[in-house]
């Protein structure tokens, strides 16, 4: 799945490749990084000093960059991200979005996963599943988009209730009833929270035959640009394929595409640094 990184790299450009290394280009996109490593503004040695150009070079580059407006030179002297940058990025954040990417989500992962693969979001207390794709050769889960389950007892929403303080889920949970789909279904509070925080820690839910016998689910959270949790993306699964000895490497591998998602929908750009 294609993922952008860092300002200036593209997944289908190898950046070894000097056909497409433009030294003017990568300078001036050297500086920007520099300044968005770290809040505030920057003076032009140090500004040199990190990108191992000359002084009188950087402030070439730099005082082009001003005039375009992507950086601002402070009274003192000195340089910081400019009013330009932060137009572009709002651009970005509005032409993006899980409801988007839900689909190709899906189906890459689906395909890679040879399962079945989801799409969901957090939607009136319960997980609205907005993409579904079938990567499995023979039997396998049989759902559709716009179908929604309860949230405690699926993968996505699981993975989507960790992120969130506990106190909130309480609240949500008091407002929504707390169905017991299978024998396994958490329903008792305190052990439903300890589920929830090995999940915080392992990076990726698990639903064990909690919504349906025989199924077994593994979703991990999808962030936005802002920080805040777009939804999940799930592998499901007969418990017949996805045994225990597969289940740990599906949930690196949804822990894993979770986190492409999130980079595509502009998460994580200053901690990729």
């Amino acid at each position: 799945m294609p993922t952008r990184g860092r300002l200036g790299q593209d997944p289908f450009v190898d950046g070894n490749d000097r056909r497409y290394n433009i030294r003017a280009v990568t300078r001036a996109i050297d500086l920007l990084n520099a300044l968005g490593d770290q809040p505030g503004s920057r003076g032009l040695s140090k500004l040199a000093r990190q990108t191992g150009l000359p002084a009188s070079t950087a402030l070439r580059y730099l005082e082009v960059l001003r005039e375009r407006g992507l950086i601002h030179r402070t009274p003192d002297g000195n340089y910081e991200l400019g009013a330009r940058l932060f137009e572009l990025g709002s651009a970005f954040a509005r032409g993006v979005s899980l409801w988007d990417q839900a689909q190709g989500l899906a189906r890459d992962l689906a395909a890679n996963a040879k399962e079945t693969a989801s799409v969901g979001i957090l939607d009136d207390g319960g997980i609205l599943y907005i993409a579904i794709a079938n990567g499995q050769q023979k039997l396998g889960i049989q759902s559709n988009p716009g179908t929604r389950h309860p949230a405690h007892c699926t993968a996505l929403g699981k993975a989507i209730l960790a992120t969130m303080p506990w106190m909130t889920v309480e609240r949500m949970l008091q407002n929504q009833p707390v169905e017991r789909r299978t024998a396994k279904t958490i329903t008792e509070s305190a052990q439903l929270r300890r589920d929830l925080e090995l999940t915080a820690h392992r990076g990726y839910a698990v639903d064990d035959e909690e919504r349906a016998i025989g199924v077994i689910c593994i979703g991990a959270a999808i962030r936005d640009v802002s920080g805040s949790v777009a939804g999940a993306i799930s592998i499901s699964g007969p418990k017949s394929r996805i045994t225990s000895q597969k289940l740990e490497s599906y949930g690196l591998l949804v822990r894993a595409r979770a986190a492409e998602a999130s980079q595509r929908l502009g998460y994580g750009y200053s901690r990729a640094r």
